[in-house]
């Protein structure tokens, strides 16, 4: 019931938090500060879970940024942030940015017609809502709703660093406390199937609700100036939500930086656990990420083909989904029950972790992908119908040039959230066998607060540069090869 319930709260928090910023951002389209949160929220979409947790906590604990500002006002600091508010905050840390960019979207996918349309009529701000943009952002959101409850749902890292007790505990921490700590095998898999059967519904529902759209991004923001916009009161307003959604999704990172920063940081290098854990964590990510996309492009392909020939393609489409239902620690119950008797599931615990990692980040890839190649079928099938183009040769000539931005980004993508995951590594992690996010949560759990903010910071580093390293040599190999 609490995992249904914190899954929903986030759910329809995040949505509501977006939906009021995704029409603010609209309304100051143009403005720095605008293009600033725009740009900068893909930022909690690669952020690790575990260094999303430190920031919380350092913003909004004890002894975070809130309390030492109530404090130097004179005032009392903050109750202990552990529990069911923590929970949500992180959620909606994460999950809003990313419907702010759907809707965003969304609303930048509006005929240029009807805001000329509604200006010269004069209609009024909830006028423009309840006409022109709720029906756009409506299109989007049942697939944004369910693909958000999901993320909660399954949510694991966050609820085991931020839970704060048994009271605030998900179907995923009670299987890894089955596992791990109780060894009940038969609750395990209960567990695992009750949480399967919950999550294949949710998907199911995803991939009826939606296509691509939760997917879209907005690329172009030019509004047209609407009646009251310029209003003294208006913009006050719109600087007030501005301001709180970057207190919710940006103060974290800051904080992350800044209690990051000190002699720790140099410190945590002297350590030769760090860097056996950066090791693995690249390797893991780097092959992850590869392999991910390489499947996603495959999968993606055969997609295009079958709509191309007037075949349906929503099988393909729920199975890629129904990974999503699948989650880390679901796949790591089975292939542990499966394998303990035939093997040492420790000895394998690299391929194990390199396995899950890739399933879960197919479904991101896979979406990346697919949209990009349904596009480039639309537009270049009957010119290469035309040409003779067809088979390896068309890829090779026509389709590799125009996806390779594209294939950055999902290898990218795929590679920071294997580099930030906790899921599997949590059943099969050991001292010899440990990963950045694993050590963070050990750091953490010695209450090691010094060194665990070093731990953080640099593990948002290295997330961060594996991103955009991916992003930017793909750009460059895609304009090269263009020239």
């Amino acid at each position: 019931v609490f995992t249904v319930g914190q899954a929903a709260a986030s759910a329809g928090l995040s949505l509501a938090l977006a939906v009021v910023t995704a029409r603010v951002c609209w309304r100051r389209a143009g403005e720095w500060r605008t293009g600033i949160i725009l740009a900068a929220s893909f930022l909690p979409v690669v952020m690790p879970t575990t260094v999303a947790a430190t920031g919380i906590i350092g913003v909004w604990g004890q002894k975070g940024m809130i309390s030492d500002l109530l404090q130097g006002l004179g005032m009392t600091p903050l109750p202990p942030v552990y529990g069911l508010g923590a929970v949500l905050l992180a959620h909606v840390f994460f999950n809003a940015p990313l419907m702010l960019r759907v809707l965003s979207g969304a609303l930048a996918g509006v005929s240029p017609a009807q805001w000329r349309m509604a200006a010269q009529l004069g209609l009024t701000s909830w006028q423009r809502f309840r006409f022109i943009e709720w029906p756009a952002m409506r299109r989007v959101i049942p697939g944004l709703l369910a693909l958000v409850f999901l993320l909660c749902f399954t949510s694991f890292s966050l609820i085991l660093m931020l839970g704060g007790g048994p009271s605030v505990t998900t179907l995923e921490v009670s299987i890894y406390t089955a596992l791990r700590f109780d060894f009940n095998l038969a609750l395990a898999g209960r567990l695992a199937l009750l949480q399967l059967a919950v999550c294949g519904g949710v998907v199911v529902l995803l991939t009826l609700v939606t296509g691509r759209s939760w997917g879209a991004v907005a690329d172009r923001m030019q509004p047209i100036r609407q009646r009251g916009d310029t209003k003294v009161m208006v913009r006050f307003l719109d600087a007030i939500v501005l301001f709180v959604f970057l207190v919710i999704t940006a103060l974290p990172v800051i904080a992350v930086i800044w209690r990051g920063i000190g002699p720790q940081l140099v410190e945590v290098l002297s350590w030769p656990a760090f860097w056996r854990a950066a090791l693995t964590s690249l390797s893991i990510a780097v092959m992850s990420g590869l392999v991910s996309t390489m499947v996603a492009l495959v999968l993606a392909t055969a997609r295009t083909r079958r709509q191309s020939a007037g075949l349906h393609v929503w099988p393909l489409d729920l199975a890629i989904s129904l990974y999503l239902a699948v989650s880390a620690i679901v796949l790591g119950t089975g292939l542990f029950i499966l394998l303990r008797q035939v093997a040492d599931v420790f000895f394998l615990a690299p391929g194990l972790v390199l396995l899950g990692n890739i399933l879960v980040a197919l479904p991101f890839a896979y979406r990346v992908l697919e949209g990009r190649l349904a596009t480039l079928s639309a537009s270049h099938d009957k010119l290469c119908a035309s040409l003779g183009l067809r088979g390896w040769r068309r890829f090779r000539v026509i389709t590799l040039p125009a996806i390779v931005p594209d294939l950055g980004f999902a290898a990218g993508l795929s590679s920071a959230l294997s580099l930030g995951d906790m899921t599997i590594i949590a059943l099969f992690g050991s001292q010899q066998f440990q990963t950045v996010p694993w050590l963070l949560y050990q750091t953490m759990a010695r209450y090691r607060s010094g060194e665990a903010a070093a731990l953080a910071l640099w593990l948002l580093v290295l997330t961060l540069v594996i991103f955009v390293l991916f992003t930017l040599a793909s750009r460059r190999i895609g304009r090269h090869h263009h020239a």
